[in-house]
């Protein structure tokens, strides 16, 4: 696919580097995994007693805003409807790219399975706006710099989507000027100065970034941090108090994934539920010793009522835990797959046996879009230093280091010749020496460690003094590099989607090239990689 001067190429997302066994053995076994959600009882129970108080709670939550109900909304409220759904943390500006990987993987996918099905596929973003880690949350990069939001209320362990915006504005602000020229982020700090003046919360923020980034799609924001959809988990969430919670069999399946050499990347706690009363900090609820369940000094139930019943009574107050979230998820939505980054599909492999003892319908696992977005610099610059995605994440020294090896001094200055020279070296003065007196191995052994030290301390100063030479293209290279991965930790999980999509025009430029994808031939709604790069020939 092009774009003026831009390509896009996809591949089979088993070729990005750095996948763990875990997600590749996933990836394999793509093709025999069933996706489609049953339509039997459970559906037909979602159709009758969710389906209505969800879409009415996704109005009023847009209505309360203001904005118009997105185009999504209408076919949620049709019989047979099915969804597609991905989450993420509600990062300042978005944070990494990889938010706007999985919302694109989200819309393309519903739009290719709704047409395979003849059914309305609804795309779905959930906010996780009851996460309480505010520094996971807190940052985003620019251009040059890394720029962190700065709360009062930061230490307090308040879910984020609760927040008041109070530093929102100084950071966007100094973000934006790194970034500078892309006019979506005028549009932003528009939408801020809106929310601010309405008193928002940073959840109703976000929910209108989504929106001005995807509201001309199907995609539906779902905050689910709201009394009634809460209330349809009054049930779910008792059952963590007794024997038919999850935690048994996730500790299961946990020990299985182990048994089978992978890892289990979730910790696993008695109660998957957190404490989360209106205005107050976001506390896990354990039981201690003596059998009594607490959230910090707090009894929870001190009255000792029926657990059915207070759950009825406190289930807004309640917010589930990373393992029991998908299970909370699914029993709003009728999702034939989620879309997951690596680290969230490893997680929901631990989570199988508790979904078939729950009798929860467990969606198709689809591992989000992999992008990497390279100009005709940093190709030429990656080109130069000889690095290319197959050899993986370098980190900055590697680039630095191929770099100087492809510029060692003419003629060829092989220091692999040369170390296999000296080996040979070694071998001929251990022969010779101990051919005439076997006690003088030792000492032939020790002067040929001595030539291999001079050797290493020749090899150092030799690429210091090429470093040395070279500070303006050694400081190039390292800026070129840290643009494709810094300490091995790849673009799309540091850089932001605003700074990527720059060069090729802004933001709608990017998203509309990826969300336009198609799927390699081979397998329709294969997890894919993507390769966006620009062309050296300007008007090829």
């Amino acid at each position: 696919m092009q774009y003026n001067s831009w390509s896009l190429q996809t591949f089979d997302a088993r070729e990005y580097p750095g996948l763990s066994p875990l997600v590749l053995g996933h990836l394999n076994e793509l093709s025999r995994v069933k996706t489609h959600k049953n339509p039997g009882d459970n559906y037909a129970y979602w159709e009758s007693h969710i389906q209505p108080i969800l879409c009415k709670v996704i109005e009023e939550e847009y209505l309360e805003l203001g904005i118009p109900a997105p185009i999504g909304l209408k076919k949620l409220t049709e019989s047979g409807v099915r969804t597609i759904t991905t989450g993420h943390q509600l990062q300042i500006a978005g944070g990494p790219a990889f938010l706007h990987y999985k919302t694109i993987t989200t819309i393309r996918l519903a739009k290719e399975l709704g047409g395979d099905r003849g059914v309305n596929v609804v795309p779905v973003f959930w906010l996780a706006s009851e996460d309480h880690d505010f520094k996971e949350v807190s940052w985003v990069n620019g251009v040059e710099e890394k720029h962190i939001w700065s709360s009062p209320l930061e230490k307090e362990k308040l879910s984020v989507g609760r927040l008041p915006l109070e530093g929102v504005k100084e950071v966007l602000e100094a973000w934006m000027d790194d970034v500078n020229d892309d006019k979506m982020l005028a549009e932003m700090m528009s939408v801020l100065a809106v929310s601010r003046e309405n008193n928002e919360s940073y959840a109703q923020l976000f929910r209108r970034w989504m929106h001005l980034w995807y509201g001309d799609t199907d995609l539906i924001v779902l905050d689910a941090d709201h009394p009634q959809l809460k209330g349809i988990a009054a049930s779910l969430f008792s059952e963590e108090f007794g024997e038919t919670g999850i935690n048994k069999p996730v500790l299961r399946r946990s020990a299985k994934l182990v048994e089978d050499g992978f890892k289990a990347t979730a910790h696993v706690r008695e109660v998957n539920l957190f404490y989360m009363p209106k205005g107050e900090s976001r506390i896990g609820i354990v039981r201690g010793e003596d059998g009594v369940f607490r959230a910090g000094s707090r009894i929870i139930n001190e009255e000792g009522k029926d657990w059915g019943d207070w759950c009825d009574i406190n289930a807004e107050n309640l917010s589930p835990g990373v393992l029991l979230r998908p299970f909370y998820q699914e029993l709003l939505l009728p999702n034939l797959q989620v879309v997951l980054g690596p680290g969230e599909l490893s997680y929901w492999k631990q989570l199988t046996d508790a979904f078939e003892e729950k009798g929860f319908n467990m969606p198709g696992l689809h591992l989000r879009d992999h992008v990497i977005v390279m100009d005709a610099k940093l190709k030429s610059v990656a080109n130069e230093v000889g690095w290319s995605l197959e050899k993986g994440w370098w980190n900055e020294d590697e680039w630095v280091k191929s770099w100087i090896d492809s510029n060692l001094p003419s003629p060829p200055f092989d220091f692999d010749k040369i170390s296999t020279t000296l080996e040979e070296l070694k071998d001929q003065m251990k022969s010779s020496a101990s051919s005439i007196d076997p006690t003088l191995e030792s000492a032939a052994l020790a002067s040929a460690t001595g030539i291999e030290k001079v050797w290493d301390g020749l090899k150092k100063k030799i690429r210091k003094a090429i470093r040395r030479q070279n500070q303006d293209k050694i400081l190039s290279i390292i800026k070129s590099a840290s643009r494709i991965s810094s300490k091995r930790i790849p673009q799309d999980r540091y850089a932001n989607f605003h700074v990527l999509s720059k060069p090729l025009g802004g933001f709608m430029i990017l998203r509309n090239l990826l969300l336009n994808a198609e799927s390699p031939q081979i397998n329709p709604g294969l997890s894919v990689m993507h390769i966006v790069e620009e062309n050296s020939n300007k008007n090829h």
